[in-house]
């Protein structure tokens, strides 16, 4: 199979996605006077999954039905997610798993329902048995697992009343994933749980808005976002430590 022709588009969500969690994760590191003031930060970042989400569908999306691939950025998606585990708990204090995890699983599922392969339909129920299982430890749970086959749907729609139901199937999934089902059932929502329930609503519909652009030249976002990922944590954590 001849390799696809580089989506430069692609790369411009990337790089959003890639400034917006870093946008969000540096909120963290804010003196406690300044998280309020600074609140935007943690909104801009309810951006972020659904664009990494839509990157790894509409990879996907391009590949022709039966011909995998993808083997080698699945494989460094589970390396670095392993690099990142420790990382990622120091910065956060917690037990949850990373989000290159839920990444790595969304992308199995996605690819088992594109190509339909025997042996990759079998590793998608494999991965969506291990996001219910680990579900409550899993970031953005098990809707985030389900978000790049719920985009992928969406990019693959024709008829417009499908587009118009998988659009928002998927906006629906963004917010659960990134905010959590409680949230929805909160009778009286503070403006700041608005702000954030429509920044990860609307972001699958940027990202669609950004796939339609044509771009010259973008610096494109290679393999080098993995190390990024622990990088940018360590940093943050320095910082936080140095500025206590």
């Amino acid at each position: 199979m001849k390799n696809l022709e580089r989506n430069k588009s692609l790369d411009l969500i990337k790089w959003i996605a890639l400034l917006s969690m870093i946008i969000d994760h540096a909120w963290y590191i804010l003196p406690t006077e300044l998280q309020e003031p600074f609140r935007w930060m943690r909104i801009v970042g309810r951006l972020a999954y659904p664009l990494f989400c839509l990157a790894i569908a509409a990879n996907v999306c391009r590949q022709p039905v039966g011909h995998l691939g993808g083997l080698n950025y699945l494989g460094g998606i589970f390396f670095f997610a392993l690099i990142s585990q420790q990382p990622y708990s120091r910065f956060f204090e917690g037990n949850h798993l990373n989000i290159l995890f839920t990444l790595g699983l969304g992308l199995v599922i996605t690819q088992a329902i594109h190509h339909l392969k025997p042996t990759l339909i079998a590793a998608g129920i494999t991965a969506l048995a291990i996001a219910v299982v680990y579900r409550p430890i899993l970031s953005f749970g098990l809707c985030g697992a389900l978000l790049p086959a719920a985009l992928l749907a969406a990019l693959q729609a024709r008829v417009i009343e499908t587009r118009i139901v998988t659009w928002s199937t998927a906006a629906l999934i963004a917010v659960l994933a990134n905010t959590g089902a409680g949230i929805m059932l909160l009778p009286d929502l503070p403006a700041r749980a608005l702000a954030s329930i429509s920044a990860a609503a609307l972001a699958p519909l940027l990202g669609l808005a950004l796939l339609q652009f044509r771009l010259r030249s973008i610096r494109p976002v290679g393999t080098w976002m993995y190390p990024i990922y622990p990088i940018h944590m360590l940093l943050l954590n320095s910082l936080s430590i140095t500025w206590a």
